[in-house]
């Protein structure tokens, strides 16, 4: 007579009970429950609204994301260094003469301007750029200013650190009653190169030219090259007051119809307006859209038949992240260009430095 097999499963115990949908663990010693769609998505909203969690603002999490994103694809930087076995280059040379140029002593702190004539021509874009050179390539501390009265994205471009804006760091200035180094410079942020710049503005309102005096007469003293983020416009006061302290200026325009017409007629303007003839420009013509039709070399090279230096910025999908730019990420092609922007920014700004 044969016996039934054994059950393996007689000793286990009982079967765990499953927890059973509901509002999460009860936390009470009671029966534990399961997290609903709607527990999860309040949390997560709860986490939003609360920044002791952790909160990470879009702006953080698109640097944290997109800051250390070379402009070029690695198959790109391969085939580029693959063709440049068989073609001369001279982009090298060029770059070492801009570098030089950029690195020429100065006898006192030079102030360049960058200006535009509408928003969104890449006015903050040039600015950090220009200030990321400048302080890659010189052993002294830089200076970058915003004076954008609408919350300006400077800061966002050259590595979102925390900084008082122009007009609490003009009033900081202002109360001290000797000024060092240290001093100044602790009002700002301290960014990668020994670049310092200030945080956005908030008050909306004009500094007036007794803070402008001040807090470029600050800056000049420490800093060999202050560039400053000018409001739009030629004609809104500040950017009246700081052109008449610049010792040069950049001026912007957008690789489009409207925005190279424009700066056509202007940069002819200011060749012959009294007040802005002094002052020594340069113009880079940025391309703000990947696919525009027209090609900032070539508008360049339009301008530069006006009499007025000009280079060209293409588009960068490093730059194009809308935030922190760091210059080796860049496309070689505006690396180049920022140099030779920066090379004669400063080649100007020496050469009218005796008339300021």
């Amino acid at each position: 007579m044969s016996s039934a097999p054994l059950d393996p499963w007689n000793d286990a115990g009982p079967a765990p009970s499953r927890p059973r949908p509901g509002s999460g663990p009860a936390g009470d010693g009671s029966e534990a429950l399961w997290s609903t769609r709607s527990d999860l998505r309040a949390d997560v909203h709860r986490a939003q609204d609360d920044p002791s969690t952790g909160f990470e603002s879009v702006a953080a999490r698109v640097q944290r994301d997109y800051a250390r994103r070379p402009a070029l694809s690695l198959w790109s930087r391969g085939w580029r260094s693959l063709g440049g076995l068989w073609r001369h280059d001279r982009s090298a040379d060029r770059l070492a003469a801009s570098a030089k140029a950029v690195q020429s002593p100065v006898t006192t702190g030079r102030r360049i301007a960058v200006v535009s004539l509408r928003g969104g021509a890449g006015k903050t874009t040039v600015t950090a750029l220009a200030a990321a050179t400048f302080a890659a390539l010189r052993p002294e501390p830089v200076a970058a200013l915003d004076l954008d009265p609408a919350c300006g994205s400077l800061g966002l471009r050259l590595g979102n650190r925390a900084a008082p804006g122009a007009d609490a760091f003009a009033a900081g200035l202002a109360a001290l009653e000797s000024t060092t180094f240290d001093a100044v410079s602790s009002q700002m942020a301290h960014g990668d190169n020994d670049l310092y710049y200030t945080g956005p503005r908030v008050t909306g309102q004009p500094l007036g030219g007794a803070a402008a005096t001040t807090l470029l007469s600050g800056l000049s003293r420490y800093f060999p090259v202050t560039v400053i983020d000018c409001p739009t416009g030629p004609a809104h006061p500040d950017t009246t007051a700081v052109l008449t302290r610049a010792h040069a200026a950049v001026f912007v325009v957008p690789a489009t119809a409207a925005g190279v017409d424009e700066a056509s007629g202007y940069l002819r303007h200011w060749q012959s307006d009294p007040f802005l003839s002094a002052i020594p420009v340069v113009a880079a013509v940025v391309g703000i859209d990947r696919d525009s039709v027209l090609d900032p070399l070539a508008q360049a090279a339009a301008l530069t038949r006006l009499g007025v230096g000009a280079v060209a910025l293409r588009h960068d999908r490093h730059i194009g992240s809308g935030v922190g730019i760091t210059v080796p990420l860049i496309r070689p092609e505006n690396r180049l260009a920022a140099a030779e922007l920066s090379a004669q920014a400063l080649a100007a700004a020496n050469a009218a430095g005796g008339h300021r």
